[in-house]
């Protein structure tokens, strides 16, 4: 068992099971303190063993995967495969009508442990099931203590977590706020926006976490986040204003407004990046000057996010100032596996690694929105936006 991330960089093997790694290696803050060399060389071991196991535990997703048999020995290898879509197209393996007929095909044989299925929005049609174990969701609350790290979240701090405690993220949040020490106070599903000011005044609460608030009805229906931060200004702007030092706000790029009474409040406002399948993929800071409000940095270790696009029959990185589709594969996972999973974000390559003035040396990503077909995006063979 390796214990520590420097025993970590020092390891020489050519592939590696990530169980063999501490969960609190991975979620250690030195990981966004390599260039992107030492990343791809840190990284690539997990990605062979991930590889490796997919072909064999999840065959009916993967099989064309081991068909192709394209060797993985450098990490520009790594790009020759396939982007993996809900819906499949000209350059990319969906799997939405296997998993009509039979959803435990995204449970990896191999997993022997009990696992929690986090289904996703369903918005096109069959909600698709992710299935997380225990080590699963401790590695993934841990690199996400470390992004509210990043966040400066401190132990005395007492936070109320307004997600809706049966979603994944929800219950995330709550456990990555209970690693860092913090007083987490959940919402209980009952609680009506007065219900929750309230208790902001009676415990002191300091941290908010919770979605700003939908853009449209279809947004509301599919994130299911319950109370959101519009509807808590409503309810006691007052009390907000008077007890709140910290807002963590997701599901949604934050809107002019809310950055505007954050910034008049001289409230610090952070987000970061997540979904059922994957949390956390990229984070924004307090301190930085790039890497505010809707730009985040990438996270490293539990996952690995590619923005690409089609060059050359190849779904390759984006250069800075390029928009592409992006791409993440589960390293630190002993459930359902996702490589090269395009699940219909867009995001634009604000600045490369190491151009920040935060210590974070992973690249920033911005403009992140919703594509409805990522997979016709892959076949048109450009850029998106």
């Amino acid at each position: 068992m390796i214990t520590n991330f420097e025993e970590l960089l020092t390891t020489s093997s050519r592939t590696l099971d990530p169980k063999q790694i501490s969960p609190a290696v991975w979620a250690s803050k030195n990981w966004e303190k390599l260039d992107r060399k030492s990343t791809e060389t840190t990284l690539l071991p997990f990605i062979k063993f991930q590889i490796n196991r997919a072909g064999k535990a999840m065959p009916d997703i993967y099989s064309p995967y081991t068909k192709k048999n394209t060797p993985i020995n450098e990490f520009e290898d790594f790009f020759n495969l396939p982007a993996l879509v809900k819906d499949t197209g000209t350059h990319s393996i969906g799997f939405r009508e296997k998993v009509k007929l039979n959803p435990y095909i995204l449970l990896p044989k191999d997993t022997s442990s009990a696992t929690v299925v986090y289904k996703s929005g369903g918005t096109r049609g069959t909600a698709t099931p992710t299935f997380l174990t225990t080590w699963d969701h401790e590695v993934e609350a841990l690199s996400l203590k470390k992004c509210f790290e990043y966040m400066g979240i401190k132990k005395d701090v007492v936070a109320l977590n307004s997600y809706n405690p049966t979603h994944k993220g929800g219950q995330l949040i709550t456990n990555a706020l209970l690693a860092l020490g913090v007083k987490v106070i959940p919402r209980r599903t009952t609680d009506t926006p007065t219900e929750m000011i309230n208790t902001i005044k009676t415990y002191g609460v300091s941290m908010l976490a919770t979605v700003q608030g939908p853009l449209s009805e279809d947004d509301n229906v599919r994130k299911g986040a319950g109370i959101d931060f519009l509807s808590l200004i409503e309810a006691g702007q007052d009390v907000l204003e008077q007890h709140l030092d910290l807002l963590f706000i997701t599901g949604y790029s934050l809107i002019p407004e809310v950055i505007a009474w954050s910034e008049s409040n001289k409230k610090n406002l952070a987000t970061c990046l997540g979904s059922s399948e994957a949390i956390p993929q990229a984070t924004s800071t307090v301190k930085g000057t790039k890497c505010k409000y809707n730009n985040l940095h990438l996270i490293n270790g539990p996952h690995y996010l590619e923005i690409v696009k089609l060059e050359s029959g190849t779904l390759v990185p984006v250069k800075r100032g390029e928009t592409g589709l992006l791409l993440y594969t589960t390293i630190a996972r002993d459930g359902t596996i996702y490589i090269r999973y395009a699940p219909g974000d867009a995001a634009t390559l604000t600045a490369y690694g190491g151009e920040c003035d935060c210590g974070i040396r992973t690249p920033i990503i911005s403009n992140i929105r919703r594509i409805d077909i990522p997979e016709d995006t892959i076949a048109a063979g450009c850029c998106i936006g």
